[in-house]
């Protein structure tokens, strides 16, 4: 590393090397201004190149511009300013320490040139080879794009060893809320989570439930970096590691939406009702305030009372045509996909998706209402069959049922 910077530097700085060719033609600067920024992406790099300066011309004194590279695995020895009259020269080096600079669309990173912002007037590019010898050099056009794409801020999720950090949406306009949805792998817990903006500054994360965080969007790039440490066993005697429900009990139970019934027991094999299940749907909503129930057999002191309203207000649940609700009634596989349909609709989440249900032998007995939600269901893998090619339909969803299909609702759609 030390070589290759000392005889880029060297390069560049003291040879003080002539352009004497325009870069190839297929080259062009990118220059995406964002709150006060300029986001820069060579485009149409289609060579590799191990190290690369750039100078750009600014109008206007500049004093203070500075240069934040962006690309993992590069090096970015020096950003050089010079202000003359009416103009600055920026000149940027960025050294590749193992891969090559390389791709369609290369985000080089971020200028921030200080008080006196001013987009670049023009761009001198040299690129080098792996032996630091020019492979291009000249003056390459400049795309001034301000709007860039719509006015969105990215979010990067910085890879990490035993879990995924999910993100939705990817890109999002200042002000807009961002949700991260963490998934530890098996026998993981997640440690730590933070969030930072392109200038390097905090951005706030609000917990919503253990394994799920949101954030505002500023008006930069934002890079997210999660960290996961083993973590204990559930206390459950009857869910233990290797089961089929197992992982999909431990993310509900530690995100807070289903609990045991028991400090010991989950008791996988019983049965859900339909007030549990809005109930789970009102928590992972954030327990919205609510009006008054419309039902005649919910109570207002029911633990499901509140829920039942949320969700009936929102038209994710129906209640029956005598007024009723039937909270505890228990709960039909086809009516759970039909409260996740809804309320997936009304989060405005794609559920565009069908799946082909005559595959399932018990395919005609699946009310009408549930068919359009079953067949989104299978086809968002939400819901399998059971034995023997059934997709049981009215069949009560158990406990371990409901943890699975609802770790899935959380980690792929909602």
């Amino acid at each position: 590393m030390k070589r290759l910077l000392s005889g880029l530097l060297a390069l560049c700085l003291l040879c003080a090397l002539p352009v004497t060719a325009a870069a190839r033609d297929s080259l062009t600067l990118s220059c995406r201004e964002r709150g006060g920024e300029v986001r820069l992406t060579l485009e149409g790099l289609d060579r590799q190149a191990y190290a690369l300066q750039l100078e750009l011309i600014l109008e206007g004194e500049c004093p203070e511009a500075r240069f934040e590279s962006l690309p993992r695995g590069v090096y970015s020895p020096d950003c050089h300013v010079e202000t003359d009259r009416d103009e600055t020269a920026v000149t940027i080096y960025l050294v590749a320490e193992d891969e090559p600079l390389t791709g369609r669309s290369l985000d080089l990173g971020t200028l921030i040139p200080g008080s006196a912002f001013r987009l670049p007037a023009r761009a001198e590019l040299l690129l080098l080879d792996r032996s630091l010898q020019p492979i291009s050099e000249g003056r390459i056009p400049l795309e001034e794009s301000e709007d860039g794409d719509g006015g969105l801020s990215r979010v990067h999720i910085v890879q990490a060893e035993h879990g995924t950090v999910a993100v939705r949406p990817a890109g999002a306009k200042e002000g807009e809320t961002v949700t991260l949805n963490v998934v530890p792998d098996a026998g993981y817990a997640l440690e730590a989570i933070a969030a930072r903006d392109s200038r390097e500054r905090e951005v706030s994360l609000t917990r919503d439930g253990l394994n799920r965080y949101t954030f505002s969007m500023p008006a930069l790039d934002v890079e997210v970096t999660a960290s996961f440490v083993p973590g204990g066993e559930l206390a459950f005697q009857d869910v233990r590691p290797g089961d089929w429900c197992y992982d999909a009990v431990r993310y509900v139970f530690e995100a807070g939406l289903m609990n045991g019934t028991s400090a010991t027991a989950f008791t996988p094999n019983a049965s859900t009702t339909r007030g549990q299940i809005v109930a789970i749907l009102y928590r992972l909503e954030g327990s919205p305030v609510t009006g008054a129930n419309q039902f005649s057999d919910v109570a207002p002191g029911a633990y499901y009372a509140a829920a039942v309203s949320w969700a009936s207000g929102s038209g994710i649940v129906n209640g029956y045509s005598d007024g009723t609700f039937r909270p505890n009634n228990l709960i039909t596989r086809e009516q759970m996909a039909a409260f996740l349909y809804r309320y997936a609709s009304r989060k405005g989440r794609d559920v565009s998706g069908r799946a082909e249900l005559s595959a399932f032998a018990d395919a005609g007995q699946i009310a009408s209402y549930a068919v359009e939600p079953l067949s989104w269901a299978v086809a968002a893998g939400l819901i399998n069959g059971v034995a023997a090619g059934s997709l049981s339909p009215g069949g009560n969803a158990s406990r371990a049922q409901v943890a699975v299909i609802l770790s899935r609702f959380v980690q792929n759609v909602h």
